[in-house]
């Protein structure tokens, strides 16, 4: 797989050779733009972006991939805190798997996810390199997965508004709030970031289940897990009254 201006530039070839007199020339497949660069984070912005990539590598590292691997990411998803998969690339120097949690969105038989660091999120980069990736949905078995990055831009904004939404608060990260916002202002904010698809390398097309956004899988999840809360605050309470006769 090659970075967006390069693919840009192998979609905009255009085909000399003659087509046998028998068959029709295929039409060929439309040059999109590349995406823009990214701001300058200078000031501020800078620091609060290269202090929340670290604060997300240490999360993730310790407590979110941990979390998807046991099975749990599945407790995770939820309207605030939006949903997440695990995604495995294969490390682009080091040929290493690295696992990246990140928010998605089930369309088109495929999930979709964003490079919220521009073109030069590492996971991106190693994707780049070794298309071939490994998807963990919440409450499903991982499958192997062809990422291909997307330019064309009525696909773009068609799943980029909806994807946003369906990270909840860390949608806000894009600079605005996405709930409140329409789609035109969205899509002004994510104009350069890279919008990945991952389809299935085998088997059938995904479909969006209760647990993946807009679900509502969350829904029992969490009065459970209220419940539990409450039992145990009860229980403990009742411990300490014992102690104290």
């Amino acid at each position: 797989m090659t970075s967006a201006p390069e693919t840009t530039a192998i979609l905009a070839v255009t085909e000399t050779t003659a087509c046998p007199p028998a068959t029709a020339c295929p039409p060929l497949p439309p040059a999109f733009p590349p995406l823009p660069p990214l701001p300058d984070q200078v000031g501020m912005a800078g620091t609060l972006s290269r202090a929340s990539q670290t604060a997300f590598r240490w999360a993730n590292r310790y407590a979110v991939v941990p979390l998807h691997r046991a099975g749990l990411a599945v407790w995770l998803g939820n309207p605030l805190t939006g949903w997440q998969l695990l995604l495995t690339t294969t490390g682009r120097k080091s040929g290493l798997r690295r696992r990246t949690p990140l928010g998605y969105l089930i369309a088109d038989g495929a999930a979709w996810v964003m490079a919220g660091y521009g073109s030069s999120t590492l996971w991106y980069r190693n994707l780049l390199a070794d298309p071939a990736v490994d998807v963990l949905l919440p409450a499903r078995p991982p499958f192997a997965a062809d990422a291909t990055g997307i330019l064309d831009p009525i696909v773009r904004a068609r799943i980029i508004p909806r994807l946003v939404r369906s990270m909840a608060l860390p949608g806000t990260m894009i600079g605005c709030l996405p709930w409140s916002a329409t789609d035109e202002r969205v899509l002004e904010h994510t104009a350069w970031l890279p919008l990945i698809r991952l389809s299935p390398a085998a088997g059938p097309a995904l479909v969006a289940g209760p647990d993946d956004p807009d679900g509502l899988g969350w829904t029992w999840r969490t009065l459970a897990a209220t419940l539990a809360t409450l039992a145990t605050l009860a229980a403990f309470r009742a411990l300490r009254g014992r102690s104290r006769l």
